[in-house]
């Protein structure tokens, strides 16, 4: 279940892109035991799954790439 609401909490983050360190930071609050690495590895299968993009250092949703480069 904490896994799905981290998912879900991530996921409305990144209607803007956001680095790495930016997510982990926005998130630490709310979820202290949060390591990089294991936000990496849901970063990581999100995007293999389709559900997120990463470029030039940034993730975001499929979709939010034209409000990037504006």
């Amino acid at each position: 279940m904490r896994g799905k609401r981290l998912e879900a909490h991530l996921l409305r983050l990144l209607r803007e892109p956001r680095s790495l360190e930016e997510l982990h930071a926005l998130l630490k609050p709310s979820y202290p035991g949060l390591s990089k690495a294991s936000l990496f590895a849901l970063l990581v299968r999100l995007r293999r799954e389709g559900r997120l993009l990463y470029q030039e250092g940034r993730f975001f949703l499929p979709g939010e790439e034209e409000k990037a480069d504006a």
